[in-house]
């Protein structure tokens, strides 16, 4: 793909750990993919069973159609909202130039997923691409925050590969059992009847510019 276009149509989705994407916009990313768009997942840490993660992370990031996976692999000790963290996100946004970027909500109960999107939010003080938030991540804790929807976006087609691609990860699966797909069919379900559809992703809007279209290739 020629560059100037990769850098004028890049999308980028933050995930703090692997699985965390394609619980939040599996089925987005599966319907970006397919209108020509360059998407590049970028996964900030592995927090255990690494070598098995990383594969279920490629094998999932394949099946949703992403152009490119990244693995930072910021240690443990080491991640968190400071210049470290900040400087690899900061790093990757003026690397690929995205057009819009995808991260955790603000409110989620996982420190790791707040932290990285405060990083992303500073890398994104200049302005220059649409920020969007995705759904806290199920399973998770409860709150005192309400997710506030205000982009929907239509899954319908895409809800199996979405589920698929969360099932590749076997060894999150195995450790949440069946009540974690269900209750993602079960929310992607309630977002869909909320615009009069059948499946739906939803997201809070951090900043949208108004020449940057998310489905225009």
């Amino acid at each position: 793909m020629d560059n100037n276009m990769e850098k004028q149509n890049s999308i980028i989705a933050f995930g703090a750990h692997p699985d965390d994407i394609e619980i939040g916009l599996g089925g987005t990313l599966k319907r970006l993919s397919q209108n020509s768009r360059e998407i590049i997942m970028v996964i900030a840490t592995i927090p255990n069973q690494k070598e098995i993660r990383r594969k279920e992370s490629e094998n999932a990031a394949r099946m949703l159609g992403v152009s490119r996976l990244i693995h930072v692999n910021i240690p443990l000790d080491d991640f968190g909202f400071n210049r470290k963290t900040i400087g690899e996100i900061d790093d990757l946004l003026n690397r690929h130039q995205p057009s819009t970027v995808f991260t955790h909500w603000r409110g989620d109960s996982h420190q790791d997923h707040v932290n990285l999107t405060s990083c992303v939010l500073a890398g994104a003080r200049h302005n220059h691409f649409n920020v969007y938030m995705y759904e806290q991540t199920i399973p998770g804790g409860i709150t005192d925050a309400s997710f506030r929807p205000q982009l929907f976006i239509d899954i319908t087609p895409h809800l199996e590969d979405k589920i698929k691609s969360i099932k590749l990860h076997a060894s999150q699966c195995a450790k949440y059992g069946d009540g974690w797909l269900e209750g993602l069919r079960g929310r992607a379900a309630h977002r869909g009847y909320q615009i009069k559809t059948k499946f739906a992703e939803a997201f809070e809007v951090v900043k949208i510019k108004e020449d940057t279209a998310l489905f225009t290739p």
